[in-house]
């Protein structure tokens, strides 16, 4: 089996640096390195537990899926079945695990444009511009019937992106407003009774957190305008 390029892209040098840049002092640096390896830890988890969703739905066994992770059926039942087999209520402690394909490609996305855009952290608009990548997701479909152009969207929070930083961090991480942002689509779920988290969840968290004067609300949108276009479309 040969490594994929995406795989070399976090390279451990760049871990390294990314540490020693943080925290001057050793012991520091010690714990930072810990953090480190958490976030990366959680990473890899939920990009394995991806594709062995998309497995599962193309019909393969968990037999197989554990043939190709090299480890016992049991194994890799117990470790991904919680993934594949949604729990109610939606449970904070789960994370991204809950997210459906469209909301876990906004944030895939977010996390591009802000690479792209030489960002150090993502933001709500980096979110947002996320949100409209995929024009056939159901918040672009939400915002689309609204009569609103996705390519206004995008220009508009574009101009609201800080300017590139000289460094970028192996991960970018999420500020406290896009941290908020991601939280609150929990919460949104369970108000319409949804068992997943999906991109329309995302784009009502991002107008509780815009609270009226963000890039959506400039441009007319309610939280009020979603939930009514949400219940059209469910009729």
């Amino acid at each position: 089996m040969t490594s994929t390029s995406s795989a070399q892209n976090v390279r451990l040098n760049d871990l390294i640096h990314t540490v020693s840049d943080a925290h001057q002092d050793p012991l520091d640096r010690v714990t930072g390195a810990m953090q480190l390896a958490a976030e990366l830890d959680e990473v890899a988890d939920s990009l394995i537990g991806h594709f062995v969703d998309q497995a599962r739905r193309a019909g393969a066994s968990w037999s197989e899926i554990g043939r190709s992770m090299g480890m016992s059926r049991q194994a890799a039942q117990k470790r991904f079945v919680a993934r594949t087999q949604p729990a109610s209520p939606l449970d904070p402690s789960q994370g991204f695990s809950r997210f459906n394909e469209e909301a876990r490609a906004v944030v895939v996305a977010a996390q591009t444009r802000a690479r792209a855009m030489g960002n150090d952290t993502i933001g709500v608009a980096h979110l947002l511009l996320g949100l409209i990548a995929a024009d056939e997701s159901t918040a672009a479909h939400c915002l689309t019937a609204q009569g609103l152009s996705l390519a206004e969207i995008g220009r508009t929070a574009e101009a609201m992106l800080p300017p590139a930083g000289s460094t970028l961090p192996a991960l970018i991480p999420f500020d406290p407003h896009a941290k908020d942002a991601l939280q609150r689509t929990l919460a949104e779920a369970q108000r319409r009774g949804a068992d997943n988290i999906g991109s329309e969840h995302v784009l009502l968290a991002i107008l509780a957190v815009e609270q009226g004067t963000g890039v959506l609300a400039g441009l007319g949108v309610t939280p009020e305008s979603i939930d009514a276009q949400l219940d059209s479309a469910a009729r």
